[in-house]
């Protein structure tokens, strides 16, 4: 537990490094400092057992899918506000069983432009929905594979 904590606290102080673009002994040790709050904050306030089923390795790699996500459904935003969009608010079905994961689909459902979700209760997730001006009422019922359907494929491949 101790190696790992380590292994982490190197990590975030490299990220600090690099967000800070300078390499100096201070921004090292306020780096270090800032690591070592956080991973003592997580020990602490953050329940393990309720995440204890995630593969991290496909968590990881699900968060580079979640930024590739983010900038195609940009374009797609832009495309729409520059065609014409309508907004809706729809409710979205999640085949997730565990409140980690429907909490992380409803932010990343959130980080994607065009999206914002409004509330998350039990299984489902309440969605403001940018569609365009034409799309017919097909859209609607397909909502839920519209929004939120590759990145819940993705984001349950990290689940064991």
């Amino acid at each position: 537990m101790i190696k790992h904590s380590i292994y982490i606290v190197a990590l975030f102080t490299v990220i600090w490094i690099i967000l800070a673009e300078s390499f100096t002994l201070l921004q090292a040790i306020i780096g270090t400092a800032v690591s070592i709050a956080c991973v003592i904050c997580f020990r602490v306030f953050f329940d393990m057992e309720r995440i204890s089923n995630v593969n991290h390795w496909r968590f990881f790699l699900y968060l580079f899918y979640l930024i590739g996500q983010i900038y195609i459904a940009g374009f797609g935003a832009i495309k729409l506000i520059l065609k014409g969009a309508k907004v809706d608010i729809v409710t979205v079905k999640t085949n997730t069983d565990n409140d980690f994961f429907n909490v992380m689909l409803a932010n990343s459902i959130t980080l994607t432009p065009g999206t914002l979700s409004l509330e998350t209760r039990n299984n489902s997730i309440s969605v403001l929905w940018l569609r365009g001006l034409d799309d017919d009422l097909e859209d609607l019922e397909n909502a839920d594979e519209i929004i939120k359907g590759k990145l819940e494929r993705q984001l349950l491949k990290a689940q064991k």
